[in-house]
Formats: C-alpha cells, sequence, structure tokens
C-alpha cells in the first residue's frame, strides 16, 4: 500500500513540474488532448449539418412565406411572387381583419376554451390518477377496466350525435369542454408518475394530522408540476386547433372557434366570410383601403387569418418547453 501511495505522489510531482508521464505524452495542467478527427468523419459531420440546415429551412419557409404575405399590399401581392420579405410593408390587412366581429367572437370562444379546458382536464385526470395509485382502494381493478373500454370501443360520429343531442350539448359551449375532460392514457402516466413518489412524504403528513385532501393539494401536486405543464400543453393544443367540435355539433356562430373561421376562409374563394356589405364599418374601410390603395385581396386576407389563428399557439411552447421535456422523460421513463 505505502509502495502505490510513493509512486502515486511522483506521479504528481512529476505532473505539477510540466513532465510527462509515460506512454501519455505531454501532461500539463489544465491541458485537454482532443481526438483527432477521420477525414470521413469530418466530412460525414459537414454533409449531416448541411442537410439538417437544408431541412430546417425547407419546414420555416412556408411559415415564413405567410408571415411575409400577410404584411405586404394586396394589390402588390398580385402583381408578382414574393420570397424573403414584404416589398410595400403595411399592417392594414391586420387592422382589416381584426375590425371583423366574426373573428373577435371567434377569438373569445377559443381563449374560453384554452384557459378552462386544460383545467377541468388535467384536474380530472390527475384527480383520477392519484386515487387509482392507491392499491388499497376498493375495486380498483374493476374500475381500471370500466374506464380503459372507451379506448377499445368507442361510438360512431351519428351515436356521439345522438347521446350529444339528449344531453343538450349542441350549440353548447360545454360541448367543447365535457367530452374530452377524462383521458384514460393521461390518467395512467399521471397515476404513475404519482406512483413514483416516495410513500414516506405522504405517510408522514398523515402522521401530522393531514388528510387525503391536504396531502394531494400540498404535496401530491407541488410535486407533480413537470408532468402536469406537459399534459396542460397538449390540452391547450388540443383546445385550440380543434375543428371537428364546431364543425359536427355546432351551428350558432356566436360559438364558432378560430379553427372553424380558418376553414371558412380558405374554402372560400372570395373571402366571402370577410365581407360584410350591410357594416358600415365595413363601407368606410374599403373606402380608406381603396384611397390608399391598399385593398386587401383574398389570397392575402387567407395568409393574414392564417397567422392570427395559428401563430399564437407556436408562443406558447416556450412556456412550457422545461417542464414539457422533464414531464415527456419522465412519463417514457415510469410508464
Amino acid at each position: 500500500m505505502s509502495e502505490e501511495l510513493s509512486s502515486f505522489e511522483k506521479l504528481q510531482e512529476l505532473e505539477q513540474q510540466g513532465g510527462k508521464l509515460p506512454g501519455f505524452g505531454s501532461s500539463k495542467p489544465g491541458r485537454v488532448h482532443a481526438i483527432k478527427q477521420t477525414r470521413g468523419e469530418t466530412v460525414f459531420d459537414v454533409v449531416n449539418a448541411a442537410l439538417l440546415t437544408i431541412l430546417c429551412l425547407v419546414m420555416i419557409y412556408p411559415f415564413w412565406y405567410v408571415l411575409v404575405l400577410s404584411f405586404n399590399t394586396g394589390s402588390d401581392a398580385s402583381s408578382g411572387p414574393l420570397w424573403l420579405w414584404p416589398r410595400v410593408f403595411t399592417i392594414d390587412n391586420y387592422k382589416y381583419v381584426f375590425a371583423y366581429k366574426a373573428l373577435q367572437t371567434a377569438y373569445k370562444t377559443t381563449l374560453a376554451r384554452v384557459f378552462t379546458g386544460p383545467v377541468l382536464t388535467v384536474g380530472v385526470n390527475i384527480c383520477a390518477g392519484f386515487a387509482l395509485s392507491k392499491r388499497w382502494l376498493p375495486a380498483r381493478r374493476q374500475i381500471t377496466f370500466f374506464l380503459i373500454l372507451p379506448m377499445f370501443f368507442g361510438g360512431s360520429i351519428i351515436s356521439t350525435y345522438v347521446v350529444y343531442t339528449k344531453l343538450g350539448l349542441l350549440n353548447n359551449f360545454l360541448v367543447y369542454i365535457l367530452p374530452g375532460c377524462f383521458q384514460f392514457f393521461n390518467m395512467v402516466i399521471m397515476r404513475t408518475f404519482i406512483e413514483g413518489i416516495p410513500i414516506d412524504i405522504e405517510e408522514s403528513a398523515m402522521l401530522d394530522g393531514a388528510g387525503y385532501a391536504r396531502v394531494f393539494l400540498q404535496f401530491i401536486l407541488p410535486l407533480s408540476r413537470p408532468i402536469i405543464a406537459c399534459f396542460a400543453f397538449f390540452s391547450v393544443c388540443n383546445h385550440w386547433l380543434d375543428l371537428q367540435t364546431n364543425l359536427i355539433y355546432v351551428t350558432n356562430r356566436n360559438l364558432q372557434t378560430l379553427q372553424y373561421l380558418l376553414y371558412q376562409v380558405i374554402n372560400s374563394a372570395e373571402a366571402a366570410y370577410f365581407t360584410e356589405a350591410n357594416s358600415p364599418d365595413a363601407v368606410a374601410r374599403s373606402i380608406e383601403a381603396m384611397s390608399n390603395n391598399t385593398v386587401p385581396t383574398p389570397e392575402v386576407i387567407k395568409m393574414t387569418v392564417m397567422v392570427v389563428v395559428t401563430f399564437p399557439i407556436l408562443l406558447v411552447y416556450p412556456f412550457f418547453q422545461k417542464s414539457f421535456i422533464k414531464g415527456m422523460l419522465v412519463g417514457a421513463v415510469k410508464a
């Protein structure tokens, strides 16, 4: 043992003096010897970086083109194609679009869905996950079997329409919220995450007199923030991008969503959804636009509406990114 220590001390002294260790070349303090890449590895890295850059540009350019066209005047856009930036910059297209009551109503409905739906969805699923994480729960297996059945046996659109009619959900705002409150897959992931929390925390809290409600609110919920943020983001995206519910179960224009509005605009060759001839404000806007030579064409209106409807959801992801990635990794490992 003493011989090993003495040899180790000699090596340290030699290294501090700037000497070379046998078989290791120069060993100056703080110097790192990088492994040299072969020519094939260098070529692979360059080609790989170039291909990924081209792929990113191909995926990003359509969004950029829509954004550029929405900031260009309609008369100029109809005279020739745009590529990288607006030729005649204007924000009158957005003023023209935001002035319509249809868009304002759709925004109110969609925002109400986005703020209400995820809260109820995450709340219902995490409460169910907390309850089913208790192995002593009576009829736990039977309840789980009952909840998993809709994943394999679902009703058709006609049967669902009949059920919604009997429940009074047609042309009702609750049709956007209630049917998607419980999702078995999300509940299973949350239950698995809760089961991974040390049981000692819950037991020590109960020894101090806390009940299940207090344990859930003060311990389980704070420790489950990553998984809550992950599924809250999923729910926000689902509510923002949902078109089918409005298309099938809602005919009231006061309850239409942004995606349905975008669907109407894109399918209207003349953008007739935004032409309100009987509106004095629409006439005044048209006269002002014609005097400024900035009349929005149907194509420009479509692009502007796409930006207004699609881009806000892209701004939400950075706020959830950290918790989203952590929650996905935890779910992937635990599930």
